[in-house]
């Protein structure tokens, strides 16, 4: 059951990678004319996601790794309105020409850097947590429990690139937004509830 829980994690990891790898950059080609807001916000994500680990990890020791996932989720999920309301819902599929939906408020740079800067923080938190939780559960064993992460972020990563450039917008957040819940909620009882893995990886060892 909690390796069920454990590539709940990695589902989520590996569709948020795949829409600010992918698909958060593309949205931006779409809705801005200059090229170089692209960078501009592959910038910010980066921004996001090294402070990340800086501020994250020096609130773990105050609220602990769960809080800190608690945090992310939260950033994320204001990220995932900010986006709706502020990007039109074809700009994610569209691809010979600009997106043509109206966005419910203009679209501003300064917002979507700021938006981009909340994807790497969010993101950056889910992912230093689940890597100390890793490296504390499975003490002993940690190649195969980091192979197995890896291996179910790349999966739905791929998976989530398959539908991202045909999908509208609303649907692709409202598929983050279930998934980084779900995500949170399996983190929340794995940190609170380890004891099984651990009995579990000592058995093994003796």
């Amino acid at each position: 059951k909690q390796w069920y829980q454990r590539r709940v994690r990695g589902s989520f990891t590996g569709v948020s990678l795949n829409f600010w790898s992918s698909v958060f950059i593309t949205i931006i080609g779409e809705v801005f004319s200059k090229r170089s807001y692209i960078a501009l916000g592959g910038i910010a994500t980066g921004i996001g996601e090294i402070s990340a680990g800086f501020i994250w990890g020096r609130l773990s020791t105050k609220i602990g790794r769960h809080g800190v996932v608690m945090c992310s989720t939260v950033i994320l999920c204001i990220l995932y309105y900010l986006a709706f309301i502020s990007f039109p819902f074809d700009a994610a599929t569209a691809t010979t020409t600009r997106a043509t939906d109206k966005p419910i408020i203009p679209s501003n740079l300064y917002l979507t850097l700021a938006m981009g800067v909340l994807l790497g923080l969010g993101d950056g938190g889910f992912n230093v947590s689940i890597y100390a939780n890793l490296s504390t559960v499975f003490e002993h064993k940690p190649a195969p429990a980091f192979a197995v992460f890896k291996f179910v972020q790349s999966l739905m990563g791929a998976g989530a690139f398959l539908y991202c450039g045909s999908l509208q917008l609303p649907y692709q957040l409202a598929i983050l937004a279930v998934t980084c819940l779900l995500a949170c909620f399996s983190f929340t009882y794995l940190e609170r509830f380890p004891q099984r893995v651990l009995v579990f990886l000592t058995d093994g060892e003796e």
